[in-house]
């Protein structure tokens, strides 16, 4: 049995939540990086979740081969389902959240034997449809590469461009299509003209992942999204961009419903958590549930002594929080809310709960 062959086993082995499901249009979900960073992305579950539960829609995942085992990265990727080369796919749907996976995206398709260039690929070759966090912020470097691209909350709209994908074959007229879609990005057919950020609908938030893992950096932990967007804009930020209106605030009771029975670690995902105005009641009620708590983001301002003895409650022992900014002058036009006071009390009172750090 191959390294990959066998890596695939294992891990399907430990997995808790996947979906079993099959469907007359199937396609690639894969991630430019390892299965241990891929299956700690919220996002890419979320896409996942999205496909899977979409009638006459499937989708099989596929990873970059770790860089710790020998060839695996000379091996063809697989997709850890049916273990089927990726290029066997109509579609492989990519997600790319920052500019530095793209080089493991050129690795992904370079192992799949699949021309990295789309000037380079025809008919017989996999349709490649992009989303992804990067695709807020700095889409173009992916234009050269991909067919299509998803630009911002893609959850409501992937399932929409996979049933036009799915429904006509002429490469043209999918294009042309796809162009006409609010939110898609067609490089073929736009140039540089990026068009408006794609928006989900309320009603589809939270994001939560399905599927929990001993095999990732977010070991055993069920991801769940606690607000979206941030209000806060500061001036470096890519959320600038991509908060759609300010931040949408995920109720508690919502929250909480769907944690899992048997879920022994949660994590808190979003831009802004510590903005929730909830948050240290999340975090104390999944505490004195007996489970272990992690989030995402802690700004210095919204650290209260109720809200960082909730988290010594929920197993925190490092109090990580930022300034983002090496002067008060310089935070300030930065428009940082962020104060030195703020991190000195930060500092009171991860001492005052006994934290190490």
């Amino acid at each position: 049995m191959s390294h990959l062959r066998e890596t695939i086993r294992r891990r399907l082995d430990d997995e808790v939540g996947r979906i079993s499901k099959q469907a007359p249009f199937t396609v690639a979900l894969a991630y430019p990086s390892p299965y241990s960073v891929a299956m700690s992305s919220l996002g890419f579950q979320r896409i996942y979740r999205a496909i899977m539960e979409t009638p006459g829609l499937a989708c099989e995942r596929a990873f970059l081969a770790d860089d710790d085992v020998d060839g695996a990265s000379q091996e063809r990727p697989l997709t850890y389902e049916s273990r089927t080369p990726i290029d066997a796919f109509p579609v492989v749907a990519v997600s790319v959240a920052y500019e530095l996976e793209i080089a493991g995206l050129v690795r992904l398709l370079d192992a799949a034997r699949i021309p990295v260039l789309r000037a380079e690929r025809g008919d017989a070759h996999p349709f490649l449809l992009a989303g992804g966090p990067l695709t807020f912020s700095n889409p173009l470097p992916l234009a050269p590469i991909v067919d299509a691209i998803v630009l911002g909350e893609a959850e409501g709209l992937v399932p929409e461009v996979l049933s036009v994908l799915e429904s006509i074959r002429p490469r043209g007229v999918r294009l042309d299509v796809l162009a006409r879609m609010p939110g898609v990005f067609v490089p073929e057919r736009h140039g540089n003209r990026l068009g408006e950020i794609a928006k989900a609908d309320d009603a589809l938030l939270p994001a939560w992942g399905p599927i929990r893992t001993p095999h990732t950096v977010l070991a055993n932990m069920f991801l769940i999204e606690t607000e979206r967007g941030c209000s806060r804009g500061c001036t470096y930020c890519v959320m600038r961009r991509s908060t759609n209106g300010g931040m949408r605030v995920v109720p508690m009771d919502t929250i909480l419903g769907l944690v899992p029975q048997d879920a022994k670690r949660v994590g808190l995902v979003g831009a802004a958590v510590s903005d929730h105005p909830k948050i240290a009641e999340i975090v104390r009620t999944l505490a004195e549930q007996g489970r272990e708590v992690g989030l995402s983001s802690l700004r210095p301002d919204r650290l209260t002594d109720e809200f960082v003895s909730a988290l010594k409650q929920a197993g925190t022992r490092t109090l990580t929080t930022a300034m983002d900014g090496a002067s008060e002058r310089l935070r300030e036009s930065l428009e940082r809310k962020a104060r030195e006071r703020h991190l000195v009390r930060c500092a009171e009172l991860a001492r005052r709960h006994g934290m190490d750090h």
